[in-house]
């Protein structure tokens, strides 16, 4: 019975081992990305050809997964789409409240910042918007016989493709301008950047399907992995049958001596008779 138990536990942590090799195949990309960045450039390697995924981690953000035989290939179509992006510091960051006492200028900065991020939010609930950000420049308060400098805004907006939102440039300045004090209408600026579509390096797909064997075939890219898989389950099956055979060896030598037990003591009896 024992000899069982172990049996049946190696098994399971055998099994175990190989799923965990199987699904050990896929290397970090990148980590630390924002939730927008990783579906940019998810798609981006999609539309390429390669196989990736992205998993979530509580510290450290999401992390994009392709294959080790594809990861040469996956950071050259992401540089050449302009990915990963250089993180820079925003202005809130940079002018961050750490102490009890601020300056009135960087109060005002992080006043300004702050009304540039509602605003901002405030477009980018418009449909077919991706991106919208908003550069308010609200002068210092002049000094005695010095000339007022008006107040002024940029609107940049970055949106779908095919998504035509020429006709809200006046309702947009009109808004930015009613959002901010100080600012009138012609002095806002709208610039609109239609977002390009993922660059394909290659002219042919990756998706072609090449046969291993009659009537089975898999993806050009995906040649490696099925081996690998193939090989895994044949290790596999041929670890089970050995062991059921030992088993099997094992549970009819164990039966015979029994019987050789049994009959001993059967002519031990008689010839006590």
């Amino acid at each position: 019975m024992l000899t069982v138990r172990k049996t049946v536990l190696f098994r399971c942590v055998f099994i175990l081992g190989v799923c965990v090799l199987l699904g050990a195949c896929k290397l970090d990309l990148y980590s630390g990305l924002t939730e927008r960045d990783a579906n940019e450039m998810l798609a981006i390697l999609q539309a390429n050809g390669v196989s990736a995924d992205k998993q979530y981690k509580a510290k450290e953000g999401v992390t994009l997964l392709v294959e080790e035989s594809e990861l040469p290939r996956a950071i050259q179509i992401l540089n050449q789409n302009g990915y990963p992006r250089e993180v820079r510091d925003s202005i809130g960051n940079v002018f961050k409240k750490s102490g009890i006492m601020s300056s009135p200028f960087e109060e005002r900065v992080r006043f300004v910042y702050a009304l540039a991020e509602e605003v901002s939010r405030t477009l980018s609930e418009i449909d077919g918007v991706l991106t919208a950000r908003v550069h308010i420049v609200l002068p210092e308060d002049p000094g005695l016989g010095e000339k007022i400098k008006p107040s002024s805004a940029a609107v940049f907006i970055k949106h779908r493709i095919g998504v035509n939102l020429d006709f809200f440039v006046p309702q947009i300045r009109r808004l930015v301008a009613n959002s901010i004090e100080g600012v009138d209408y012609e002095s806002v600026s709208v610039v609109m950047v239609e977002a390009e579509r993922p660059q394909v390096l290659n002219q042919q797909p990756r998706s072609v399907i090449a046969e291993l064997l009659p009537g089975l075939g898999v993806r050009e890219g995906d040649q490696g992995y099925f081996w690998q898989l193939a090989g895994g389950l044949l290790a596999l099956i041929a670890v089970l049958l050995l062991s059921n055979l030992a088993t099997g060896y094992g549970f009819m030598r164990a039966r015979s001596a029994r019987r050789k037990m049994e009959t001993r003591l059967v002519q031990q009896t008689q010839a006590e008779e």
